[in-house]
């Protein structure tokens, strides 16, 4: 058993050794998140995309900006209509530590900035709430390299903070850990070109 714990740990540790000697320091990337998914038998719409821009600052470690939309539309009563359409600017960290050549984890730390709209429609009814918000959220990750430029990953989890206040009324806070399943909340897909 020992062997097998020691074999295991000096594999990772070659692998990390590899990843930083290679390292992408210097480099810039670009990545896009995009999700969609539905509830209720689709009565419950929830779609996102958020492209993101970054460098890395060291050979492991990177840093970038984000700037997306989130929405999601609410049609499970027959007399009222719900949507809520939000704007993110999201600047986020990551850390990397490379298992094999070709694949790689990571953890991520990010600040999400949220703007919001909400509107309750109905006959001839109709509530809009503004609303802004904060955060900070940490998730881990894994990154496939597929070729030299070109990488899949998959971030999973969160633990994450965030406060929202409405235009006209008081600030709520959340707080959540966990690992969830599903586009919008859970696993999120990327498709990263490192240049």
């Amino acid at each position: 058993m020992k062997k097998l714990v020691f074999a295991m740990g000096m594999f990772l540790l070659m692998g990390v050794s590899a990843a930083q000697a290679q390292g992408f320091k210097g480099k810039w990337f670009i990545m896009g998140e995009a999700g969609y998914s539905t509830q209720s038998d689709g009565d419950i719409k929830q779609y996102s995309i958020l492209p993101v821009v970054g460098t890395f600052v060291a050979p492991t470690t990177a840093i970038g900006l984000g700037v997306g939309y989130l929405g999601s539309k609410d049609n499970t009563s027959e007399i009222l209509t719900g949507k809520s359409n939000t704007f993110i600017v999201q600047p986020l960290a990551r850390k990397y530590w490379g298992i094999a050549d070709n694949f790689l984890i990571f953890g991520q730390a990010a600040v999400p900035l949220t703007f919001s709209k909400e509107t309750i429609e109905g006959g001839a009814a109709k509530v809009e709430q503004k609303t802004t918000g904060y955060g900070i959220q940490l998730s881990p990750g894994v990154d496939y390299f597929f070729s030299k430029n070109f990488s899949m990953e998959a971030s999973f989890g969160l633990v994450g903070w965030t406060a929202s206040k409405p235009k006209d009324g008081d600030t709520s806070n959340d707080f959540g850990i966990g690992i969830n399943s599903g586009f919008q909340n859970g696993v999120k897909f990327g498709l990263k070109y490192i240049f």
